[in-house]
């Protein structure tokens, strides 16, 4: 269960994850579409930051995003990360996407939309 405290985690993850990567705030943010200025003040927890931009994160660390909301997923997705043969995980499943609907629901994240349809996409 989520409470309000892995808010405050999420920065910290987010640097300790980059960091593990290698990859510079200026790289990062580039790639998630933000300012380093701005990624500098997400990881210092100067900043709130949204649905859109975890997943971004996510997606380019390579890691679920539940890593970046918890301290010890965090740690454990680098150890895993560091061992020889490490393979990437896949970056954000349909069920970590459903994870985060339900929090949504549960207000741990404040966030000001309605999804009022699903759609559906057709192989051709």
């Amino acid at each position: 269960m989520y409470d309000e405290k892995c808010l405050q985690n999420i920065g910290s993850n987010i640097r300790f994850m980059r960091s593990a990567c290698q990859i510079s705030q200026q790289e990062l943010a580039e790639r998630i579409g933000i300012s380093q200025t701005h990624l500098s003040n997400l990881e210092h927890n100067h900043s709130s930051v949204n649905l859109k931009l975890l997943l971004r994160i996510a997606n380019v660390l390579g890691c679920k995003v539940e890593s970046l909301l918890e301290n010890r997923e965090a740690v454990e997705w680098v150890r895993a990360r560091s061992e020889p043969g490490a393979e990437r995980q896949e970056a954000c499943t349909l069920e970590d996407v459903l994870q985060l609907l339900r929090l949504i629901k549960q207000d741990v994240f404040i966030i000001s939309a309605d999804v009022k349809s699903s759609k559906t996409i057709n192989k051709g």
